[in-house]
């Protein structure tokens, strides 16, 4: 049965487990194999397999204005990891307790004695504890210490470079939506609850969906911004064609969060409060401020033109 836990589990929760630790934004191709491998020991060694992960993700909490640019929600990185075949992620609160750890205190009392681990799976740039003062060698020294075995897993590459989140997030921020898929090793999509908005669209013959892609209080950004053509999946038996916007609606607030907004092509219907998925296609162009809203409709219309085009509609 899979389980997601928000900190630590209760002692009489605690499972033997194979472990995979990391950050995990993207869930990409590196990181498939990695959690492949976490599944592939737990059942030669009857563990459960498991992954630990952070969140905030620790440069956002060590420096806010540096933070790394989201590439998944965390409900569609959960839902990345189970797909791999993970029973338990555990999502531990980055904060002051956990930064203060030593390194040998992170691995008694949160892989040890929190997570009851066995095997552990860690990627060949691992840091942990306090300052970033562990590394691999240590976590092995450590492993036959508390009697659990160490698997560092080495990079697996694409081109002449390793696939990474950083790359991942490069590509999007270009624009090279193929890359990034290739990269990530299915089609680059966000979920989301849909909201009510204040629709604005409404008024000017475009409607939208409204979604919230960051977390309320996240300092973060997303790591894909601008205008698309997309195609929702979730509303029907195939997904449906639209033109959407991720970014903070500069023509109508000087404020706004991170929204995603999508008109959808040839529907209407009630879609509040149900969670959709949106593929991203191609960047049609960059979110700019217009003048009036009559500017931004007329923007709108070419993008809907673009986007058609690009989706093989006819226009």
């Amino acid at each position: 049965m899979k389980k997601v836990f928000r900190g630590l589990p209760k002692p009489e929760d605690r499972l033997d487990c194979a472990l995979a630790i990391g950050n995990f934004d993207g869930v990409h191709r590196g990181h498939q194999a990695l959690l492949h491998e976490v599944v592939d020991a737990a059942r030669a060694r009857l563990l459960c397999p498991a992954v630990l992960t952070f969140e905030p993700h620790p440069r956002e909490y060590f420096n806010p204005d540096d933070a790394p640019r989201r590439i998944l929600s965390l409900h569609d990185k959960v839902e990345a990891i189970q797909a791999c075949g993970i029973e338990r992620v555990y999502i531990l609160k980055f904060e002051p307790h956990l930064d203060s750890l030593s390194p040998y205190e992170f691995v008694r009392e949160i892989l040890v004695d929190g997570l009851h681990a066995r095997w552990v799976t860690v990627g060949e740039n691992f840091r942990f504890g306090a300052k970033r003062a562990g590394d691999i060698k240590l976590l092995e020294s450590l492993g036959k210490e508390f009697h659990f075995e160490v698997h560092p897993m080495p990079m697996l590459y694409h081109s002449v470079a390793p696939i990474s989140s950083s790359r991942i997030r490069h590509a999007l921020a270009e624009g090279d939506i193929p890359s990034a898929n290739y990269m990530l090793g299915r089609p680059y999509m966000i979920s989301g609850r849909v909201l009510h908005g204040k629709e604005i669209g409404r008024t000017i013959g475009f409607p939208t969906m409204n979604q919230r892609i960051l977390p309320p209080y996240s300092k973060s950004k997303p790591a894909i911004e601008g205008v698309y053509a997309v195609k929702v999946h979730g509303i029907g038996p195939r997904p449906i064609e639209g033109v959407a916007c991720v970014g903070r609606r500069p023509t109508v607030t000087d404020h706004g969060e991170y929204l995603l907004e999508t008109h959808l092509f040839n529907y209407h219907g009630d879609l509040y409060d149900q969670v959709l998925k949106v593929e991203f296609f191609a960047k049609i162009r960059e979110e700019k401020k217009f003048n009036s809203l009559e500017e931004l409709r007329a923007a709108i219309e070419e993008d809907q033109r673009k986007a058609k085009q690009i989706l093989g509609l006819s226009v």
